[in-house]
């Protein structure tokens, strides 16, 4: 098993692997294999089929990039060439590393140590507290969006389609922007 808790919503079709099996690193593939879709531990991730991903992202997907992961605050986590974007729509950020798909893994499950500074998950506590755990393509969404002054609010925060929230983000304040590599903290 690739992770630790995982919830599985669904299996990843063979259609999927067909299309997307070559195009991702083998621990991808296993990790599909093993658990399909679902939950990564708290929910905060969520692994996703990247054949719907790509069917409701559309062009708010790097070229040539496969979707692996939504979390719970509208980022997608993809694989593209020789490493991951963290597509953080809400913030118009990409960030990238060309680690291990295991690391990757476990900088996910790191809830104390990781989860602030590379993952930028605030205020999903207090979100999740409030609201509940999004269902697999549900998130929270800020209300007003942060790119047009919304604050981070989790009290004013509210629960909708991920893909429908990343498209109105995409539209309403264009398509985020590589700005750095993720910066990891050295392995323990």
């Amino acid at each position: 098993m690739v992770f630790e808790s995982f919830t599985q919503v669904a299996p990843i079709s063979q259609a999927t692997f067909a299309t997307y099996g070559s195009r991702v690193p083998s621990g991808v593939v296993q990790a599909w294999r093993d658990h399909g879709t679902g939950f990564v531990g708290d929910g905060y991730f969520r692994l996703v089929d990247p054949a719907r991903a790509q069917q409701m992202l559309g062009r708010a997907l790097p070229a040539q990039a496969v979707a692996l992961f939504t979390t719970a605050m509208a980022d997608v986590v993809a694989w593209y060439d020789t490493m991951f974007l963290v597509i953080k729509f809400r913030l118009g950020e990409i960030h990238a590393t060309p680690v291990p798909f295991e690391r990757l893994v476990s900088l996910m499950a790191d809830v104390d140590r990781h989860r602030d500074a590379i993952w930028d998950w605030q205020p999903y506590p207090q979100a999740q507290a409030r609201l509940g755990t999004p269902e697999l393509e549900d998130c929270f969404m800020h209300v007003p969006l942060l790119g047009l002054g919304g604050r981070g609010d989790p009290a004013q925060m509210q629960t909708g389609s991920v893909w429908l929230h990343i498209d109105l983000m995409t539209q309403m304040t264009g398509s985020p922007r590589f700005t750095h590599m993720l910066p990891l903290p050295s392995e323990e």
